[in-house]
């Protein structure tokens, strides 16, 4: 199966080299076709400090740091 989006999920902040906050992102799993037509999301770890919500992004996407 060849993933279709990568499963992020945010989890806290870091400084940039200008000193800025930014939302820092952990991937967590992938997302998947199935047979029968659906999305089927697989979720390999969470991280401890997170707020609850998943995100789907592209798998190329450079700006998420994971």
């Amino acid at each position: 199966m060849t993933p279709l989006y990568n499963v992020v999920a945010k989890c806290g902040t870091y400084k940039d080299k200008d000193g800025k906050n930014v939302q820092k992102w952990a991937k967590v799993g992938v997302s998947v076709d199935t047979r029968e037509g659906g999305i089927a999301l697989k979720i390999d770890t969470l991280p401890v400090d997170w707020d609850g919500w998943l995100q789907l992004a592209e798998p190329n996407e450079k700006h998420y740091n994971y």
